[in-house]
């Protein structure tokens, strides 16, 4: 029998790979046991497809059931706290997808309630589980590079068409995307965000937020971390992560960041060269099923995972800095002006 039983709380194309991720990587450690979902055609087609006896139409009875242990929560940001504040006060571990809130006040508020009630607690930066990147965190944590100077994340895609609520959302590119990116630039720059400049354009008459965002971001440590997202790359989508040490480079290139191939370039002041093939079948779904994985693995041993609601309010003080940046014409904010808002 699984040890953790899960619910997914929202049954929207996402949660297609929340379930398929959990299923191929989980194995005996935990189950997708219940949907969740106020449409009862969605909740019936998706509980229908994956066999889950257990359907909620109200995430209230779902939380009171005591038919699960874990919530991962894929709904819009807007209804964040409507299910995680419940959930907290009844002790469900919670997997909440990014953005993990509508600002950096709110995400803030969600990690204090779960740290006071002993709440594993862990945002969907799945993109982070992928292979090249988990290939150039070992690289790095064995001192490959050296220290950390320099950290470029670009990706460049066709994304023109936007549907559903995100068409909706006045803050779009960079908390639904670029979002990712900048997780995955705080991580391995591994200090807190000291400043950022941001330029956003909005060229997509369809949708009322952001497409296009270009970002710099200052850190504590010294280091510097650039990242540009161009939904607008209508040919040659083209995704980078560059990463420059006091002792050499480190370069993963693909078609897109969620693409199974990728290709590791590794080269140090010794001489040293190395390229590693980074395909995986699957990639993207297996991630999902990773971040749920190391999130039960964190409830089990009370040990912070790397994806946690602690370690993320970095990336929401980035986020946040950058929208306000970006409205102040690309002005450079400091990350403490976001804190003591």
């Amino acid at each position: 029998m699984a040890k953790y039983r899960i619910g997914l709380v929202g049954g929207g194309g996402i949660a297609n790979n929340h379930i398929q991720g959990c299923k191929s990587v989980l194995s005996d450690l935990g189950e997708v046991v219940a949907g969740c979902d106020p449409n009862t055609e969605t909740l019936n087609s998706f509980c229908d497809q994956y066999d889950l006896s257990l359907r909620f139409t109200d995430v209230e009875f779902l939380i009171g059931s005591e038919e699960v242990d874990v919530i991962a929560l894929l709904t819009p940001p807007a209804v964040r706290s409507e299910v995680i504040f419940p959930a907290i006060e009844r002790g469900i571990h919670l997997l909440i997808e990014k953005p993990f809130g509508e600002t950096y006040a709110d995400a803030e508020s969600f990690v204090l309630a779960a740290e006071q009630a002993g709440v594993a607690l862990a945002i969907n930066h799945e993109l982070g589980f992928m292979k090249d990147i988990t290939l150039m965190h070992e690289a790095h944590a064995a001192g490959a590079i050296g220290k950390i100077r320099y950290i470029a994340h670009d990706q460049f895609q066709n994304r023109t068409r936007v549907r559903g609520w995100r068409s909706q959302e006045t803050r779009l590119e960079i908390s639904i995307f670029s979002i990712h990116l900048i997780d995955r630039i705080r991580q391995i720059a591994d200090s807190p965000p000291k400043s950022v400049t941001g330029v956003s354009r909005k060229w997509n008459p369809d949708v009322k937020g952001e497409t296009r965002t270009s970002l710099t971001v200052q850190f504590e440590s010294g280091s510097v971390g650039t990242m540009d997202s161009n939904w607008h790359a209508l040919t040659m989508p083209e995704n980078r992560f560059r990463v420059d040490g006091t002792k050499g480079s480190m370069l993963s290139v693909k078609r897109a960041v969620v693409a199974d191939e990728a290709t590791i370039h590794i080269e140090t002041l010794d001489g040293n060269i190395e390229q590693h093939d980074c395909y995986e079948d699957h990639a993207f779904t297996k991630s999902f099923g990773e971040s749920m994985r190391q999130l039960l693995l964190s409830a089990n041993s009370g040990q912070e995972p790397s994806h946690s609601g602690r370690g993320n309010l970095h990336t929401m003080q980035i986020v946040d800095a950058a929208y306000l940046s970006a409205e102040r014409g690309g002005e450079l904010v400091k990350v403490e002006e976001i804190i003591n808002q």
